[in-house]
């Protein structure tokens, strides 16, 4: 019970063609954990923050913008360094018999006193407390028995939101974002935000 097979997961990052795998603004960079994801435990493991679907990672990182329009795609501001980088949406491969606690499930919180307020609530040393747990639980040989876990969108529920750690997804392909690309006007009508050019 809440083992998930996984294929194809998504993220939206600051993307540059010319960063080279591994380097800021590639496909394969993960920043230094700051500690204030909701799984995040630096100290244990860093976490790749995914979405399951292509709108709800634009929704992850967008939905609480008031407008949705051509300048949230830029920089403005950010320095520099961003110069020439795009919001991109990178469509990532992970294997299929990835072993993910799914905490949709009502027994997968049954089993650890939790409730699904516990999972969604948005009080970071609560939410990083059990996921340093789930990461933690063995099996009787002693082998982590989660690759990572997976929960419903803030946003919308049908979305589905995985914090995977100990594991480096395989980049497939790199999208620039615009108003006309699919995942942002399903996310924008989801949503019900207005799209402006």
């Amino acid at each position: 019970m809440g083992n998930l097979c996984l294929m194809l997961t998504y993220r939206i990052i600051p993307y540059k063609e010319e960063a080279k795998e591994g380097e800021r603004f590639s496909a394969t960079y993960l920043p230094a954990p700051e500690g204030r994801g909701r799984i995040d435990n630096p100290r244990r493991y860093r976490a790749w923050y995914l979405a399951r679907e292509p709108s709800a990672a634009v929704a992850e990182i967008f939905g609480q913008w008031p407008t949705w329009n051509s300048e949230m795609f830029k920089f403005g501001t950010s320095g520099a360094d961003y110069r020439g980088a795009t919001r991109s949406l990178v469509t990532f491969r992970l294997p299929d018999d990835l072993p993910v606690l799914d905490l949709d499930q009502a027994f997968a919180l049954h089993e650890r006193g939790m409730k699904p307020t516990s999972v969604i609530e948005r009080n970071r040393p609560a939410t990083q407390s059990w996921a340093l747990r789930i990461f933690n639980e063995t099996n009787h040989a002693g082998d982590r028995l989660w690759s990572g876990v997976q929960w419903w969108s803030f946003h919308r529920p049908h979305w589905r939101i995985l914090g995977l750690w100990d594991i480096n997804p395989i980049p497939i392909s790199v999208e620039a974002l615009s108003v006309n690309h699919p995942a942002v006007i399903d996310a924008a009508d989801a949503l019900d935000k207005l799209l402006e050019s």
